[in-house]
């Protein structure tokens, strides 16, 4: 009887989905392993530097949750899987600062200007704001 035999015909498909996605992390790391981590650090601002580590602690989490999971252990009982939301409830609010520092700042006094505008018809006198 051969390997491939005894191996479960359901779980194939599972297996090289898991091999193709091990050898894509394999060749992000050696990327990202080529260079010290100080000089990547060097070159990030504050933003890059906690996307950075955020990603190597998801990256360590599901790794060690995989581990887990192939031993035919629950993850859950390791609390993996509260340090994964932990990790992902980081992320979620450092892209908030980051969409926060890409949207726009409203000039007040043009927006009053051009309500005020708006609002004016013909034959009246114009509307001046209250300063106050």
């Amino acid at each position: 009887m051969s390997h491939s035999e005894d191996f479960p015909e359901e779980l194939s498909e599972t297996v090289k989905n898991f091999h193709g996605s091990l050898g894509d992390l394999q060749s992000k790391l050696d990327l990202m392993l080529s260079q010290p981590r100080t000089d990547l650090y060097a070159r990030l601002d504050p933003m890059g530097k906690a996307k950075m580590d955020l990603v190597s602690a998801y990256a360590i989490n599901s790794l060690f949750w995989m581990l887990l999971k192939t031993m035919g252990e629950n993850p859950g009982a390791a609390d993996v899987k509260k340090e994964l939301d932990r990790v992902k409830e980081a992320m979620m609010r450092c892209k908030e600062i980051q969409d926060r520092a890409k949207r726009g700042r409203v000039d007040q006094g043009a927006a009053k200007r051009l309500v005020s505008s708006g609002l004016w018809e013909p034959g009246k006198s114009k509307i001046r704001p209250v300063a106050g």
